[in-house]
Order: structure tokens, then C-alpha cells, then sequence
């Protein structure tokens, strides 16, 4: 080999002459460090860094001012000057194209290489090259590439870099971005973009500014910036180009529009940028689903009719050609497992590849059962299904991807969506068999990854990204829902996943040793002249083996969760498999030190996204009681997870948090183990974290904890809390300033005790007219209540439903109310739990009231129940009505009857009541109040305006509300024993004079059983104590409900004390 030519190179750059004599250096440098690491450390370390910033800087200044002059001597305008930039390519250009050059080969090398290219600000004369305006096409797509490779390099660091931490402020990772998230750069890309891809050189460039956008999107402020920017709608723009060639329509406007298309081999890239820019964001995937070009090409065909009506039927069902019709049965009762498999058992009758169904024709002929044939997927949706089953690799995996994120839109905003009913058959069909074999191809032990990896680098690099990517695309798609995750696991998909996951711990290890010096470093004496900072290497990063192994270790189990999610058959099922063992080695954590030593492999510990999707795994699986049972502890499952408790990342917390709620719980073997650890104290700490989700999850926790606690444990608990901080939950007040904001008028509105506009899902009564307003109008009533002509895609309301996603998603009032309300819930239901005792003697019950004070206790209580501009005072209110009189009718003799068959004396306005959860919840408390001795039972009735405010709700339009309100007044009239009858008479005659007599009598028309029964027992009841006639044969016996007096008034007690089953966001 010859001799290097790296000093003189070196010295040149160092000390220029001439320009000429620069390119050759450059040219000589790249020569020589292309895939040489030690070159390349050679010549960072000799402060060539420092030299091609300066030189980048130099010759981006000259080029600037060269082209600003000349355009503003001529009129020819900036396109003209664009085009004979591209035209003429002087020294200068080519002097930092080589530069240029020089950087990516220096990035290549790895995390190591970009530490010192970051600190000698090599970044910002790159970024100014992107304008197309303004530089040559050549030198904008040399820098697009070096840019690409920075971004490749900094991942190799650490993947896993949550940006919103703050010590992510450390990492290449957030520098990069932070060069490359600015105006000016985002303005760049937006410019690249918006050009026509005319020419072989304009496509390269809009491919890579789209890669760029695709690797670097993750945050939020991110995201916000490219839809700022008109990013979004670009990409929109580029996909309907693509799409548009697919379309069967004869004329279109998009076709017309679109004359210069991108190559199909750039579609996958716009399709995950795209993906990148809209995941986890509501407002912006409608942002892309309402814009212009995605609306003018995939219009629903009825609107296309309105223009062909002429034409024949199947010109406007052009869209639903593309894909194979499937079945659709009325019947909910029909279950899909009877038509397994999927696309495997259907014969092709032809040669065509897509027919592998049968036709809707020869349905209808041979089955008896209701099929629906008029509602037809979205055109987009089947696009989106027609590339992902004509494509392959990558091309098929971003479809899936996007349908996956579409279709999580389109259950959260429905809109009257016509194809909702035949979506999910569609997935079922055809796109979770093309998944399941993505994810079967890209097995590291398949045939298929086999041969990619002996083929080329490139295709090995495409299978490795189907594998770390299509486990993630299935558990997108399957989460929350059954019959897809049916469908799955008829998709022989779980075996596969399984061995994945095993196979992910099997990775050899790879050596952490530095490069071979030929002396020590430490030793070398520098150039005083140098930098010192843009001459020192970085850390390394970790092999593309082990980061491999850590992204499709996390897939994996997001999607074993995901499939485990809901039915406790498939848990059972994953553990059968041989899961347990490989999902606990996923929770042990990467730590600093495991780096350090001689070699690190992928069973050293996990990074942070492997522990939050391995915590995801096990909170789906102790669900079931069964697996809770055996298999959780069997694999000793407790104490890893506890230890996360402590785990500096706050996402890791909070997941780790999830799973000890659930496994805290009562039923739970490994509860005795946890508390011995010292959870509680934890647990409340956690409380107070700044962090709203670590806060509520600490507290959904520790309201399981407290169910069946000693009462010193629960009097422990309760000081470690802290009344004072329970009070300012349910105050509102948690870590904010003030509640109380101004509204539009500039009146102080109190958002969570007074709501003005029903947010949550209050009110099931068919409204009469839709409310256009997005700042008012409720959203779950906006999903119910739309008229039955409007389409999600009519284009008259397309700005009111932005509006109305928009401030659902980001309005800071409405988030804040939201939050706010869960955690009062939650709170509530800590309280609930932590006076209910297995032997109703009131113990608990006296030492709440002792530490929070009767008066400010029942005034808490009754602000969850009063409407707005009722009297907040209990005192106030006791004033004005004696227990005598009751305040809620008139007067006593001459009272209008109790509501009967919907009317009232005044329908209650249940938009002004606080949200129907801190009801129920609230009441419940009083259901166990109730259950108290017979002083705390008298002390409930004397609170005259909390029981006035109890009164109307036995009419409130939701369920979960009227049912602890019948226990509420079952457990005030039951008798537990015959001493106590003569205090029960008096509670009856108390509740008689309050109206709830009459209110049970409404109860009994209730609907719900549970509900009915209880009420017949009340009147009962009141018959028995204060009634003229005789008792009710078949009701006087306690032994009737639940088995006795302590079952039917403390039955509930104990299953009340499960109330956080009911949540999906529990576990």
C-alpha cells in the first residue's frame, strides 16, 4: 500500500494556498480516510475539523453574497438564478462539496467522530447550504447526504434518548436536532419540498429531505414546526403525486395537478414521514387527512357521483377494485373465528393475485345470514391496502404502518364514518396476514433474513428494519381490540413473535476496546494551536448487532402486550408459549457501568423503552388472575418490578407503577411481598412528583393498597399522604397555581367544580342540533351527535372539525381538566377504599372525619355533587331549611310528586353538574358512609344540603351514577339488627320528609336490574318502618338479598372497594 497522504493533505488545509490546492487535499483526504477508522481519528486529532468549518463558512459567505448580488443587478428573479447556479460549478463549489464529502466519511465513523464535529460547529455552514435557492443542486444534495449520515451516526449513540429528559440535553442526539429544528432549517426543507421533481437531481433531493424529516421527527415541537411549516401538506402533496397513478378514474384534477410524480421507490419514505409527523397526534392526522390534495384525490365516491353521473356505476367505484370485498355481517353475534383462516384457505380461481376471496355475489347466494353491501371502505383506506398488498419490504411495511395510525384516528373520531363497520374485516383479512408474514420473513432464524443477509448490506439493513418494525405496526393495530387480536393469533403470529423475542438475548457479545494506537495517546504531544475540543473523539457507540437486538426486543413485546391486552385466553396463551422467562430478563436495566467492561452483549440489561414495553407485558398479563396466580410469581416477578419504582427515567416509573397496581391488589400473591419492600412509602412519595401520570398512577396504586389494609397500615398511609395534600386534589389544586380561569367574558370560571360546557361523556339524550362551535361544544356529544347526512369528509365543515380535534388535543383548559378529574377520581376512590372495613364498626370512618373535620369533609363531598351556582356553604344552606322542612319541594304537604315517566318539577341541566366520574365516586363514598354505624349513618342524613343535592341524581341519565345511589339509600333503611329498628325508623322518616321515598318509588322503573332490586327493597323498607300498610311479602327478610343483614347493606362495600377494575387505563 502506498504512503499516506494524510499529512500533506493536512497541512495544506491547515495552511491554505490556493483554492485548487485545497480541492486536491480534500480529495486526497477523502481517499484516504473512506473506511479507515484510525485515519480518520488521525486526522480529527490533528484539528481537521476546525478546518473544514472554517473553510464551509468561508465559501457559504462568498457563495451567499455572489448570488445575492447577481440577483439583484438582474430582473431575471431567483428561479433564473437557481437555474444558472446549477448551470455553473466554480472552485468554490466544488471546494465545499469536498468539504462536505469529508464530513459524512468522518460521520460514518460513528458517534465517536460526530463529538468533535458538533463541538467545532460544523453544523450551521451545512444547514446553510440547504437552499435550493441559493446553492447549486449538486452541492444541496451532497450536504442532504452528509446530513443523513450525522443523523445515522448519532442513533449508534444512544436510540433511546428521550428528548423531553434533561439530561437529554448532553446527547449528540438532542444537538443535532437542535441545529437542525430551527426556522431558517425548517424553512429549508419546506423549500426542498415545495420543488417539482422534474429532474433526476431535484427527486434525490426531495428524497433525502424527506429520510431527514423521517429519522429526526420524535417531539412534539417537532412536529408542530413541519405542520407549521406547510411540511405536512407537501408530503400530502407528494403522496397524492404517487397515488394518483393508481387511480382508475379516468380525470382527475389531482392527475392533472400532479404532472411531475415522484418515482413509486420513494414511496415508502413519504409514507413514514408522514407516519413520523402524525403519531400520537390526533389534530395533526387530521391535518393530513383534510388536506386539500388528499381530499381532492380521495373524495368518497358519492361525491364523485355528483360529477359522473353519466357514467357507469363501476367508474365511480373505481377505488373499491383495488382490493378484494369481504363479507360484512350484520349480526354482531356472528364471530370471525368461524371464517378462519383468513387468506390462506380461499382457492384463487384465477390467476390474479388479489382474488383470494369470494365475491360478495356468490356470498349473498350461498349464505343465509345478513351481509352488508352498500357501505364501502374509505379510498384511502383501500389505497392504502392496495400498495401493501401489491408491495413488498418496506414499500408494504409504511402502508401497514399509516393504516394503523389512520385507523387509531378513526376510532377516537369516528364523524360518521360509513366504513367503520367494514374496517375492521378488512384488517382482519388482508392486512394482519401481510404483517404476520413481514414479521415470519424477518425472523433472524428464517430462511428469508437468511439469504437478505448473505445477498447484500442493503438488503440485510431492509430485513433488519422489517423486523424491528413489524411488531410494532401489529401491536398498533390490535391494541383494544379482540377480534383483531383474534385474528392474529389465528395468524400462527404468537409463536413467531416468542422465538423473536428469545432470540433477541442470543446476540454475541461484541468487544468495547479501544482502536489500536501505535503509542499511547495520552502521551502525544499536540499542536498548541489546535482545538482541543474539536480534536478529541467521542464516545463510541454500540454495535449495529446489540442496538438491533434492543429495537426488536421492545417491538416484540409492545406487541405481546398488545395481543394480551384484553382477553385472558390469550394471556394464558403467551405463557404457555415460554414468554415469562424472557419478559423478566427484559427488566433488568442497562446501566453505565455494564458498558464499560470488556464486552457488552444484549443480555448486559435493556434500555429504557425495552423496560416500559417489557412493564406493558406484565401489566397485561396480571390482569388475569389465573396467570397473576402462578406464572407472575413463579418467575419471581415483584421485586425487578419494584425496583423500577426507582429508576431515574420517569417513563420507566411510571410504567413500573402500572404494573404494581395491579399487583397490589387483594387477589394478588406477591401483595404481602411488595408492602414488605416498602411500596407504600414509595408509592406516596411518588404522589407528590412533579410529573402528572407518575402522580396518578401512584395513586390508582395506592387505592388498591389501601382495599384490605390493617388500620394502622391505612392510618399510615393516609399521614405519609397527607390530608392536606388530598384536600388540594379535590380542591383542584395539585401543583397549579389556580383553577379558577377567565373565559371569554373575563369571569373567573371554575373549570372542575362548575362546569359550564360537559367535556366528558355526561349526557347519552340525543341532542336537537349540532353544535358548530369547537370551543364549546362537547366532544364525546360531537361523536354522537352528528347530523345523518354529514360525511368526515364534507368539505363544509372541514375547518370546524380541525378546530374542534384541535382544541381537544391541545387546549391547555381542556387538558387540564381532563387531568384534573382523573386524578379527583382517583382520589375519591382512595377515600372510598380506605373506610371500607370487612366489620362495619366505623373505625375508619371516625378517624377521616377526625383528621379532615366533619364540616370541611361533607363540603369536599358536596362540591363533587352540587351544579354550578348552587350554595357552596353548608352552613348558608342549613340556615335557610330545617331538617323539618325539606328545602328540595316547596313544602311538605302540598310537595309535587317526584319525577315519574321523564317529567320533574325542573329537569336538571346535567351540563352544569361536574363530571358523571367524580359523581359516582363521590356517592360511593356515601354508600359506605352509609354502611357505618347507626351516629355516622344519622350524621350522613343531617347533612340536609348534601343529601338535597343527592336527590336529583337518582335520575341522571348514566348508570354508574343511579346504582350506588340506590345503595346509598339501601344501606340508610336497612336494619341490621332488631335493637336498631327504632333509630332506623328514624332515618326513614328523616329520608321520607327529604323525598328520597318518593325517589325510590322512580328507581323502580330503572331499567337496570340492579337498580330495580334495590329500590323494591327500600320501599320495602320504608313500608315496613313507617308504612300504613303491611310490608311486601318476599322483601321483609334480609336473607332475600345477598344472605342477611351484613351481606345486603356491606355487600357492596367489598365490591365497591374494587372500583378501579372497571378502567381500561388501569392495566
Amino acid at each position: 500500500m502506498g504512503r499516506s497522504t494524510i499529512p500533506p493533505a493536512l497541512n495544506e488545509l491547515l495552511n491554505p494556498s490556493t483554492p485548487e490546492a485545497q480541492v486536491t487535499a480534500l480529495q486526497n483526504l477523502k481517499n484516504e480516510i473512506v473506511g479507515h477508522e484510525q485515519r480518520k481519528e488521525l486526522a480529527v486529532t490533528h484539528g481537521i475539523v476546525k478546518s473544514l468549518a472554517r473553510l464551509l463558512r468561508a465559501e457559504a459567505r462568498k457563495g451567499g453574497k455572489r448570488r445575492m448580488n447577481v440577483t439583484n443587478g438582474h430582473s431575471a428573479g431567483l428561479f433564473s438564478e437557481t437555474r444558472r447556479g446549477l448551470e455553473e460549478w466554480s472552485t468554490e463549489d466544488e471546494l465545499r462539496s469536498q468539504a462536505t464529502l469529508v464530513v459524512g466519511s468522518l460521520a460514518n465513523g460513528g458517534p465517536a467522530f460526530v463529538t468533535p464535529l458538533l463541538a467545532g460547529d460544523i453544523l450551521p455552514p451545512l444547514l446553510e447550504a440547504l437552499r435550493p435557492s441559493e446553492t447549486p443542486s449538486k452541492l444541496v444534495t451532497t450536504t442532504l447526504r452528509t446530513l443523513n449520515q450525522i443523523v445515522d451516526a448519532v442513533a449508534q449513540e444512544k436510540p433511546w434518548v428521550d428528548m423531553s429528559e434533561s439530561s437529554s440535553r448532553f446527547s449528540l442526539a438532542f444537538a443535532v436536532n437542535e441545529s437542525i429544528y430551527t426556522k431558517s432549517g425548517i424553512q429549508s426543507l419546506a423549500e426542498l419540498l415545495a420543488q417539482s421533481a422534474g429532474t433526476w437531481k431535484v427527486t434525490q433531493q426531495i428524497e433525502s429531505a424527506i429520510r431527514l424529516i423521517m429519522k429526526t421527527c420524535r417531539e412534539e415541537y417537532q412536529k408542530k414546526m413541519l405542520v407549521d411549516a406547510g411540511i405536512l401538506d407537501l408530503l400530502a402533496d407528494k403522496l397524492v403525486a404517487v397515488a394518483a397513478m393508481d387511480d382508475e378514474i379516468p380525470t382527475t384534477e389531482a392527475k392533472q395537478s400532479n404532472r411531475e410524480q415522484l418515482p413509486r421507490i420513494c414511496l415508502s419514505d413519504i409514507l413514514d414521514a408522514v407516519s413520523a409527523i402524525i403519531k400520537d397526534s390526533h389534530f395533526y392526522t387530521a391535518r393530513f387527512l383534510y388536506s386539500h390534495s388528499i381530499q381532492q384525490l380521495f373524495g368518497w365516491p358519492k361525491e364523485r357521483a355528483s360529477a359522473t353521473q353519466d357514467e357507469s356505476s363501476s367508474s365511480v367505484a373505481s377505488w373499491d377494485k383495488l382490493i378484494p370485498r369481504v363479507q360484512t355481517m350484520t349480526s354482531k353475534s356472528d364471530p370471525y373465528k368461524q371464517s378462519w383462516p383468513a387468506l390462506g384457505a380461499y382457492p384463487s380461481a384465477t390467476g390474479d393475485s388479489y382474488a383470494r376471496l369470494p365475491s360478495m355475489d356468490s356470498l349473498q347466494q350461498t349464505s343465509s345470514r345478513g351481509v352488508i353491501t352498500d357501505e364501502s371502505e374509505s379510498p384511502l383506506f383501500i389505497w392504502l391496502m392496495y400498495v401493501a398488498r401489491r408491495g413488498e419490504g418496506r414499500e408494504r411495511l409504511s402502508a401497514c404502518w399509516l393504516l394503523a395510525l389512520l385507523k387509531k384516528f378513526g376510532e377516537r373520531w369516528p364523524l360518521n364514518d360509513p366504513s367503520r363497520m367494514t374496517r375492521e374485516r378488512h384488517f382482519s383479512y388482508l392486512i394482519i396476514p401481510l404483517v404476520e408474514k413481514m414479521i415470519e420473513e424477518s425472523s433472524p432464524t428464517s430462511e428469508q433474513s437468511k439469504r437478505a443477509s448473505a445477498l447484500s448490506p442493503a438488503a440485510r439493513d431492509e430485513m433488519r428494519y422489517i423486523l424491528e418494525r413489524s411488531p410494532l405496526v401489529l401491536a398498533e393495530l390490535v391494541a383494544g381490540n379482540k377480534s383483531l387480536q383474534t385474528a392474529a393469533v389465528h395468524a400462527r403470529t404468537l409463536p413467531t413473535l416468542i422465538q423473536i423475542l428469545k432470540k433477541s438475548f442470543d446476540v454475541p457479545a461484541t468487544p468495547s476496546k479501544p482502536l489500536w494506537q501505535p503509542r499511547a495517546s495520552s502521551h502525544e504531544v499536540k499542536d498548541p494551536r489546535i482545538d482541543p475540543v474539536s480534536s478529541t473523539l467521542g464516545r463510541s457507540g454500540f454495535s449495529a448487532d446489540v442496538l438491533h437486538a434492543f429495537k426488536y426486543r421492545e417491538s416484540v413485546l409492545l406487541a405481546l402486550a398488545a395481543i394480551a391486552g384484553d382477553q385472558d385466553s390469550l394471556r394464558k396463551l403467551v405463557i404457555e408459549m415460554g414468554a415469562a422467562t424472557h419478559i423478566i430478563e427484559a427488566l433488568v436495566p442497562y446501566t453505565e457501568s455494564s458498558e464499560q467492561g470488556a464486552t457488552f452483549s444484549a443480555r448486559d440489561g435493556n434500555p429504557d423503552p425495552v423496560l416500559v414495553a417489557a412493564c406493558k407485558v406484565i401489566r397485561s398479563l396480571s390482569r388475569s388472575v389465573s396467570v397473576l396466580r402462578t406464572s407472575l410469581i413463579d418467575h419471581g416477578v415483584a421485586q425487578p418490578v419494584f425496583e423500577l419504582l426507582t429508576h431515574p427515567n420517569v417513563k420507566v416509573q411510571i410504567a413500573a407503577t402500572e404494573v404494581i397496581t395491579n399487583l397490589v391488589l387483594d387477589v394478588s400473591p406477591m401483595r404481602t411481598e411488595i408492602i414488605d419492600s416498602g411500596v407504600l412509602g414509595t408509592l406516596c412519595e411518588q404522589c407528590h412528583s412533579a410529573n402528572f401520570d407518575l402522580r396518578f398512577g401512584s395513586l390508582w396504586a395506592l387505592k388498591h393498597l389501601c382495599l384490605g389494609l390493617s388500620h394502622g397500615m391505612k392510618i399510615q398511609c393516609l399521614e405519609e399522604l397527607g390530608v392536606g395534600w388530598l384536600i388540594q386534589v379535590l380542591n383542584g389544586e395539585p401543583s397549579k397555581p389556580a383553577m379558577g380561569t377567565p373565559n371569554a367574558a373575563g369571569e373567573q370560571v371554575d373549570i372542575l367544580n362548575a362546569v359550564d360546557e360537559p367535556h366528558m361523556d355526561i349526557d347519552e339524550e340525543p341532542s336537537s342540533e349540532e353544535d358548530e362551535d369547537a370551543m364549546t361544544e362537547s366532544i364525546p356529544s360531537m361523536r354522537r351527535h352528528q347530523r345523518p347526512g354529514s360525511r368526515y369528509t364534507s368539505a363544509t365543515n372541514i375547518r370546524d372539525r380541525l378546530q374542534q380535534i384541535k382544541n381537544d388535543e391541545q387546549d391547555p383548559r381542556l387538558n387540564s381538566e381532563r387531568d384534573d378529574i382523573r386524578i379527583q377520581e382517583q382520589a375519591l376512590d382512595f377515600i372510598r377504599n380506605f373506610i371500607l372495613e370487612d366489620k362495619a364498626d366505623g373505625e375508619m370512618i371516625d378517624h377521616l372525619l377526625k383528621t379532615f373535620g366533619h364540616s370541611r369533609f361533607f363540603e369536599l363531598l358536596d362540591a363533587k355533587l352540587r351544579p354550578k351556582n348552587s350554595l357552596s356553604s353548608a352552613s348558608t344552606s342549613q340556615a335557610q331549611a330545617s331538617p323539618s322542612t325539606p328545602s328540595y319541594w316547596p313544602n311538605n304537604t302540598h310537595r309535587t310528586s317526584f319525577p315519574t315517566s321523564g317529567t320533574s318539577l325542573s329537569q336538571p341541566n346535567w351540563a352544569a353538574y361536574p363530571a358523571p366520574e367524580l359523581i359516582s365516586a363521590t356517592v360511593y363514598i356515601l354508600v359506605h358512609l352509609a354502611n357505618g354505624r347507626n351516629a355516622q349513618r344519622s350524621l350522613l342524613i343531617s347533612q340536609t344540603t348534601l343529601m338535597q343535592h343527592v336527590l336529583p341524581l337518582f335520575t341522571h341519565p348514566r348508570r354508574d351514577v343511579r346504582v350506588p345511589c340506590a345503595w346509598m339509600l339501601h344501606n340508610l333503611v336497612w336494619i341490621e339488627d332488631h335493637i336498631d329498628e327504632a333509630v332506623t325508623r328514624e332515618r326513614a322518616l328523616s329520608l321520607r320528609q327529604l323525598g328520597f321515598e318518593e325517589g325510590a318509588k322512580v328507581l323502580i322503573k330503572d331499567l337496570d336490574l340492579d337498580v330495580k332490586q334495590r329500590a323494591i327493597v327500600c320501599i320495602s323498607q320504608f313500608d315496613k318502618l313507617i308504612g300504613e300498610g303491611h310490608a311486601r311479602s318476599g322483601f321483609a327478610s334480609p336473607s332475600t338479598f345477598g344472605g342477611g343483614g351484613e351481606a345486603g347493606a356491606g355487600g357492596l362495600g367489598r365490591l365497591g372497594g374494587m372500583h378501579g377494575w372497571r378502567h381500561d387505563s388501569r392495566g
